[in-house]
Parts: C-alpha cells; structure tokens; sequence
C-alpha cells in the first residue's frame, strides 16, 4: 500500500530534477567547449596578430593593414591592432586614416608613450602643429628615457622654427641611443637649417655609418656640403641619394641645384639634367588622356589656380603677394593651393587675397591633383619650382588644362613636359636661350614680378664710407654661388682699391672652421689677411641693418643672387653685376635693367672688375646714388605698378587659354 507513494517520492519520478541536472551536464560541456573554442579563436588572432607585425617589419605594409583590420574584426577593442594599423596606413601615406586609428588606440590606452610618439609625425604631415606638439611632450613625460619620443618631439620643433628645442631634443636622444641613425640625420637636418654646415655634415656621415642605405642622410650629407661650396662632392651624395631610392625627387631636384652653382657644367647638360628629372619622375604619371572639366568658351572668367609652400614669411611672398591682390576678380578667379604647415599673418593676408583657399598639407600628389580638377582650375600657377615643399608631381598629373611656370620659384625651367608656358622676361632669357626650357617662354615686357618689402625695412643709412675712410664692397648671398672665379675676381677688385673691405654675410659664416677655410680661400688668391671680414646676422632685421655696413655689393657669377640684390638696392646699395649664362646668371642684369641700371651689368669678368674698381673711385657719385637709390626702385616696374603687372599677366593667361579652345574646337 505505501509502495506507489515511495516510488513517487523517489528521484524515478522527477522529470523537473533531472531535467535541471541533464541541463547543467550540457551547459557544463557547452561551456568548456566555448572555451576551447575561444582558445583557439584567440591563438588564430594572435597568430594573425603576429603574422601582422611581421609583414609591418619586412616592409609589406598593405598585408600588415589588411591582417590588422583582420584582428580587429575578431577584437575590435585591441589597442595594439588598432595602433598597427595606424602606423601601417602612415606608411602607405594614409595620413588621415592613421591619425584616426592612433586617436582610438590612444582612447584605449592614453599611457601608451609609444603609441603617442607615433601619432606625433602624422599629425606633423598633416600640418597640425599644435596637436603633433601636444602628444609629442606627452609622450616624451610618459617615456623621459624613450629616444624615439625625444626625436619625433624634435622634427615638429623643427617645422615650428624652434630650432634650439629641436638640437636639445635630438641630442638628448642620442645620449640615450648613440648609434639612433634617424635622429644623427635629423640632427643634420637641423643643424644644416642654423646653418652649421660642417656639424651637419659630421653628423649626417655618422647616420650613414650607422645605416648605409639611408638616402636622406645621404641626402643632408650633400645640403651641407653645397653650404660649404663643395658642390661636386654635394653633386656625387644627391646623386647615390637617389640611387639608393630611385623616387627620392626631392634629393634629384636639390642634384639640380647644385649643377647651376657649378662652373664646369654647360647649360645643355644642365638641362638634359633637369630632363633626366622629368623622366624619372614626372612624365610616368603623365594620363595619356587627361580629363578637364569647364566649357571651353575662350572669354569666360577664367579660373586660376597658384601653388605654393610660400604663402607665409618667405622671400617668395614679398614678390608674388602684390600680383595675387592685383587680380581682376570679375574676370579672374583666384583659387591659392598652399602647403603651408606653419601659417602666419601673412598666410592671412593670401587668404584675403583669394576666392578660395586650399590647404595641401597632408595630401598626396594624387589628391591634391584630384582636388584640383575638382575645382575645373583653367590656369595652375607652379610658384616654387625645385624649391623645398613644392608640388611638381602635382603638376605631373596634368590637372589643369594650361599649367605655368612662374620664375619666383627657382628661377629656371622646371624641367616638366606637363608644364606648357614658363613667365620671364628677355633680360633673364634672350632670343634664342629658349632651348634650356622644357617649357614655352611667355616673354613679358618686364620682370613676372612687384617687390612689396616687409614693414621691418629700415630707412636707408648714410655711405658707411664717408665715415670710415674706405670703401667696404659686400655680398649677403649663400656660399654656394662663390665659386674660385668669383674669389679671383673679388681679390682683384680690393688688390686694385686701396685699403677697401668685403663682407660676407650668410648662414655657414656662423662656424669658425667654415671660416677659416674661407679665408685660407682668399689668402690663396693673394689677398692679405683683414681685407674679408665672414658674418651672419640673425635674426632678418639685423642682415638688412648690416647694408648700412656695405657701399657697394657684389653680385656671384655664374649664378647671380636674386632676393639679395632687390634688397641691397632697396637699402641703398648699389650692385656690380656680370651677365652669364640665362637664366639664372641674369638675375642682376634683369634687376638692375628695371631701374636702369644697365651700365652696373658688365658682360666679362675684366668688365665687372674694371666696373666696380671705378664705382669705388668716385665716392661722392655713390653718395649721391645711394641717396636715390629707393626712390628710383620704387618707381621701377619692379617696384611699383602690381595692377599693371596683373594685366600683362592676365593677357598671356587669357592668350594660352584661347589656344586651347582653339585646339579643341580644330
């Protein structure tokens, strides 16, 4: 009778019981299977993790991305995936993507000293200053004894022109790694921009001891060397920079610089050279059918478009500022493409001037080159040439339909088959000297150019001569342009006036073993020891206070100053000048054309000797001079008139683009 009650009771009868404990036997089993599972899981990131890095250090940074956006589909909250995929898109040139994975990285892990030393030179390329200098220290607080910290610190001191932070910030880092090859080349970069020439050039040789495949220390090697006026042995470093790294254009472009210094090169091959740039960099990237965007109506408001790493304080923008504010807006739109990492007021003032602003920081050459056909420019302006920061492959992309070159830049021929008209004028290029332009010379009828100088000007200063009782002949102009036929010239001219002075003002004046070469220079000329007298005055105001020092000043051959002239004439100075080779020899002879000058333009080394000798002996006629010499520049053409400047420029633009029209309607 009790039986069926026991058996009730007994666990034989408990479904929901056994239900429970079945559940948890299977939980249990599902339980260690997900961890096995996630086990696994995470040893496959991990190992993809791995693999990541090891393609990020044998260079294949496409793979190193796509495994890291790999790791992060599995850990979307791994810092460090996130941190490698940021620095493998900065190696790709993805600058605004890195920036974006190293802020999340940093979200996840502000501590990480390396992470922010990492984001430091991509928001540098990206012009943000302020940011890249804001993570930079908090990294270097983070890590005081991390040397990579200390060094990507320096590079935005650098760009920032603290150029003291930056020396103390690489030195410091080689106290903690010596043999850190990137910091010996950007303490040679940096001492090269102070203008010590000799310590750059020690530092930048220890950098390549240290890593002989690095061609920017071989690069910095030859900028420090063609300080020193030591072009072929610059010539030879610019050349295995490029070598080592066939696109390294900037080191082939600083190659062209050095063979115009040169008395041994010819223009032709000077320009096969500029060629020879061309082919190995531009003409690749040449559309065999580019696209333009805009009706080809030949009168139309035309848009132009200027490019320029020298919309700021710079020698560029006392000579083009006045030409862009002179546009005729109704018929001329003006659109400025700046690469401008460090804007000041008169980065500004530019921005007034234009209709619209573009900032390039940051952005490669093929999407600037999109961003301006975007914008259907009709003219694009080159401002630079082989000069720092410029945009030359911009222009190879062919972006804009008519592409000119503007001789503010460097001075010379680009070199580009993208490039169609070049503006000078017959003074720097005679009839017949079109041969050394890849280029179509548009001839104006005066220099492409109004000098509006700085308001720290100061007022012209007296004839230091009537004080001292000799006559002190100057030149501010860098080294690299004295070469031994000027130094021969120079001694003949103060052999030849008695008791008479030269000064030389420039960056690598500043060390005295430059100096004493210097002078050992002279000395083998035949000049006495006394007679040079090496400075640098800094900062700007004080170089041109030291022209009231100099009577006359004395322009190099066979590649003539060009900023130094203006401004010694501004200040009262007059200068001897020998016409040579076109264009870059013709520099004073245009100059001094537009304030006729003509007869301070000798053509032969005895002329210019003879010129100056007799310049120096009638000391009341440069009084007298020097007096008027201001007022005489400012009435010049290249002293006055940007309006009508703006219109022969405006014409030649409105000629090229009514060719065009014509060839597309033929």
């Amino acid at each position: 009778t009790g039986l069926r009650a026991r058996m009730a009771a007994s666990p034989l009868c408990d479904g929901p019981g056994l239900a429970r404990e079945i559940e948890t036997a299977v939980r249990n089993l599902w339980t260690d299977w997900c961890g096995r599972q996630r086990q696994a899981g995470e040893k496959a990131v991990q190992s993809q993790f791995e693999e990541a890095i090891q393609a990020f250090q044998s260079g294949n940074f496409p793979r190193a991305l796509s495994l890291s956006d790999a790791v992060l589909a599995a850990s979307p909250d791994s810092t460090d995936a996130r941190h490698l995929r940021g620095v493998a898109a900065y190696k790709l040139g993805r600058l605004a993507e890195a920036v974006g994975d190293l802020t999340k990285a940093i979200a996840g892990a502000p501590d990480r000293a390396d992470f922010r030393w990492n984001i430091t030179p991509m928001l540098r390329g990206l012009g943000r200053l302020a940011e890249a200098e804001t993570h930079g220290k908090e990294a270097v607080r983070l890590a005081p004894q991390s040397p990579e910290a200390h060094n990507n610190l320096a590079s935005v001191y650098k760009d920032l022109g603290r150029a003291a932070e930056a020396e103390a910030h690489l030195r410091h880092a080689l106290t903690l790694r010596p043999d850190y090859s990137d910091a010996w080349s950007n303490l040679s970069w940096t001492l090269s921009l102070a203008g010590n020439a000799r310590e750059a050039e020690a530092a930048a040789r220890r950098a390549v001891e240290l890593n002989p495949r690095d061609a920017n220390a071989l690069n910095n090697i030859g900028t420090a060397l063609m300080q020193q006026d030591r072009l072929p042995e610059a010539a030879d470093c610019f050349a295995g920079a490029v070598k080592l790294k066939p696109d390294f254009a900037i080191a082939h472009s600083n190659y062209l610089f050095c063979l115009n210094y040169r008395t041994d090169m010819t223009p032709d091959a000077i320009f096969e050279a500029y060629r020879d740039w061309d082919h190995a960099h531009a003409a690749p990237l040449m559309p065999s059918n580019p696209v333009h965007f805009g009706s080809r109506n030949p009168e139309r408001r035309l848009r132009i478009g200027y490019m320029s790493p020298d919309f700021r304080y710079h020698a560029v923008s006392f000579f083009i500022e006045s030409l862009i504010a002179a546009h005729d807006r109704e018929r001329f739109e003006v659109t400025c493409y700046a690469e401008v990492a460090n804007p000041d007021a008169v980065t500004d003032r530019f921005k007034r001037h234009a209709a619209r602003w573009r900032s390039t920081v940051g952005l490669s050459d093929a999407e600037v080159a999109d961003m301006i056909r975007a914008d259907e420019i009709d003219v694009l302006v080159d401002l630079a040439g082989h000069t720092s920061g410029n945009r030359l492959l911009t222009f190879a992309r062919k972006p804009a339909p008519i592409q000119v070159a503007h001789m503010v830049g460097s001075g010379t021929t680009t070199g580009l088959s993208a490039i169609d008209a070049f503006l000078i004028n017959e003074a720097l290029l005679p009839m017949g000297a079109e041969r050394y332009f890849a280029e179509r010379p548009i001839r104006l009828s005066r220099m492409p150019h109004v000098y509006v100088p700085p308001e720290a000007m100061p007022d012209v200063a007296p004839l230091p001569a009537l004080r001292n009782g000799f006559v002190t002949f100057g030149c501010f102009s860098r080294p690299a342009r004295i070469n031994e036929d000027v130094v021969k010239a120079w001694t003949r001219i103060l052999r030849s006036v008695p008791n008479s002075r030269l000064v030389m003002n420039s960056k690598p004046f500043r060390e005295e073993e430059n100096c004493a070469a210097w002078h050992a220079r002279f000395a083998a000329a035949g000049l006495e020891p006394g007679r040079v007298k090496l400075v640098y005055t800094s900062p700007q105001p004080r170089t041109w206070d030291a022209y009231g020092t100099i009577d006359i000043a004395l322009d190099p051959f066979p590649h003539n100053a060009g900023t130094t002239t203006i401004e010694a004439l501004w200040l009262g100075v007059p200068v001897v000048s020998l016409a040579d080779r076109p264009p870059v020899g013709r520099f004073g002879a245009s100059i001094l054309g537009s304030l006729g000058l003509d007869d301070w333009v000798a053509h032969d080394v005895d002329a210019y000797v003879a010129r100056a000798i007799t310049a120096a002996s009638n000391i009341e006629a440069l009084s007298r001079m020097r007096s008027g010499l201001r007022a005489k520049f400012a009435a010049s053409p290249i002293g006055s008139d940007a309006a009508g400047l703006a219109r022969e420029v405006e014409d030649a633009y409105r000629s090229l683009w009514r060719a065009y029209c014509a060839r597309g309607k033929a």
